[in-house]
Parts: structure tokens; sequence; C-alpha cells
């Protein structure tokens, strides 16, 4: 016997685990009410529950707070990677909500772009306008921008610079010591 509880009636405390998980249909349906516009606190403060309790239901229903960019409206525009992209949908997953603007316009003017290709500048040296834009195919695509396919100059000049590159980043780092 523990001398510090002597004279204390002794309490039968719930085991942590009792009562989880334990969620009625309309209480589901008021997290997923409340889950938008409140914090997994506020929610767990509202309906009496611990925090813990609250996440691990809203994971469980799939319940997910929306992602920084979807505060802006459809239509919204913004730079991604160089690229005007604008928002078409709003369901919280960025790759379906954000299209390139150039996308958009091409489809417009030309129809859905076919399996297997992809819009790309005919002609990098000039601007992105809807003239310089076509369709190429991804062997297309690799056989523009591999070095071994162009000008015997341009192959040259590339491989200098990754020489420069190397001799850069010996000087500038720190040595290694052998093992």
């Amino acid at each position: 016997m523990n001398p510090r509880n002597v004279g204390e009636q002794s309490t039968i405390r719930p085991h942590p685990k009792e009562g989880r998980g334990k969620w009625t249909a309309q209480e589901s349906s008021r997290l997923r009410e409340l889950y938008p516009q409140h914090t997994a606190r506020q929610i767990a403060s509202m309906m009496s529950k611990p925090l813990t309790e609250v996440q691990r239901q809203a994971t469980k229903l799939g319940l997910r707070k929306h992602n920084k960019g979807s505060s802006k409206h459809i239509g919204s525009e913004r730079m991604d990677r160089g690229y005007l992209i604008r928002k078409v949908t709003d369901t919280g997953q960025p790759k379906k909500d954000w299209k390139r603007v150039e996308l958009i316009e091409w489809e417009a003017l030309n129809g859905p772009i076919p399996a297997g290709m992809m819009l790309m500048v005919k002609n990098p040296a000039l601007p992105r306008t809807m003239d310089n834009l076509g369709l190429f195919t991804s062997q297309q695509h690799w056989e523009r921008v591999l070095v071994q396919n162009q000008h015997p100059e341009l192959r040259q000049l590339c491989q200098l610079k990754g020489q420069i590159t190397q001799a850069i980043n010996r000087r500038t780092s720190p040595k290694r010591k052998a093992p």
C-alpha cells in the first residue's frame, strides 16, 4: 500500500481508450458541418470531446481543411514556375484546380489536346503566343531538348559549361577527407 494514499478512497478510473471512437451519426454529421469553418480545437470544445478524438474522427470521415491556394476564387490567376495559371475548379487538389492559361486558351480555339500530345513553344527564341504554340508528342519533345540532338557548337558549349561548373564547385566546396 502506498503511504501517500492512506485514508483516501480509491477511485476507479476508466481506461484511456474506453469510449474512444464512439461517435453517433448525429455527432459525425455535426463534425462535417463544423469542420470547414472551425479548428479541431474549437470543435473539440464545442462538442465536449478530446481534441485527439475530433482529429481522429475527421480523418476517418476523410475531412480535410482547404489548401492555402484554395482561398482564391475560381478565375484567379497567379504565376507558377514561370507559367501563368488560372483556378478552374475548387476541389482542394491543386493539380486539378489550377491550369495553365495558355492551355485554356488553346483548347478554347482548337478543342481538347489529344491524349499523348503536349502543348509546347515551337520556337523558344520567340514569345509565348498562340501562333508560337504547337502540339508535340513526348518523343518529339525529347528530340528537341536532348543535347545530343543539338547543333555541334551548342553541344560543345554545354560540355564547356559543365566543365566550368565542376571547376567552380571543386574550388568552393569544402575539402572532403579520405575515409
